[in-house]
């Protein structure tokens, strides 16, 4: 069923930046995000011969104001690390329509994961790792649309489906974060333990 991980896995990431997080701007515009792409999920609208949901214009449009705050080389890796996901995205895609018998799981699982992947290896930082996700997937998604356009198949752009993709990696870069930093956090401690203990 479309749109089961995404509601499950925006909620739970809700819950966590709003009762879990530390308090400040991030926290808040995570979890405003989180509801207004729950909000307008629902609603579609037609530009020229292709259909668009809310939810992806409005997480589309916040992608690009952040990266384009970001300094020109900054920006200038950012858009060619969203087009290595956008490339990925579609290559799967159509891997997935035309030779079914590569997808052995879950197809929102594996897209996901692969997409984690790449930009887990693009990027070192949290925000920038999502901030390219969220470019690459969308672009890719749209190209996707264009290409199946071509031979008159039907697809919304920004559909539950994409969106089950998107919170689930979302979730799983989360998840990757939160255990970067424990390590850290750990290595912090034993470090501190050994010079207690050299002290002593």
């Amino acid at each position: 069923m479309d749109g089961i991980y995404f509601y499950w896995f925006s909620w739970m990431l809700w819950v966590i930046y709003t009762f879990l997080m530390k308090k400040d701007k991030v926290r808040i515009l995570f979890a405003v995000t989180l509801l207004m792409l729950i909000a307008l999920s629902i609603y579609e609208i037609s530009i020229g011969p292709f259909q668009l949901t809310l939810s992806y214009l409005f997480i589309l449009f916040m992608a690009f104001y952040f990266a384009a705050m970001r300094s020109r080389w900054q920006f200038i890796y950012m858009l060619i690390g969203s087009m290595i996901v956008t490339l990925a995205y579609v290559s799967f895609q159509l891997f997935a329509l035309f030779d079914p018998i590569w997808v052995f799981l879950d197809r929102t699982w594996m897209l996901a994961v692969i997409l984690t992947i790449i930009v887990i290896l693009l990027y070192g930082g949290f925000y920038s790792r999502l901030l390219c996700f969220i470019i690459g997937s969308c672009q890719g998604d749209f190209l996707y649309a264009v290409i199946l356009k071509r031979f008159s198949f039907p697809h919304v752009i920004g559909s539950l489906a994409f969106f089950d993709m998107l919170l689930l990696s979302w979730s799983l870069m989360f998840g990757w974060f939160v255990l970067e930093n424990a390590s850290a956090y750990v290595d912090l401690l034993a470090q501190k333990g050994m010079k207690e203990t050299k002290q002593s």
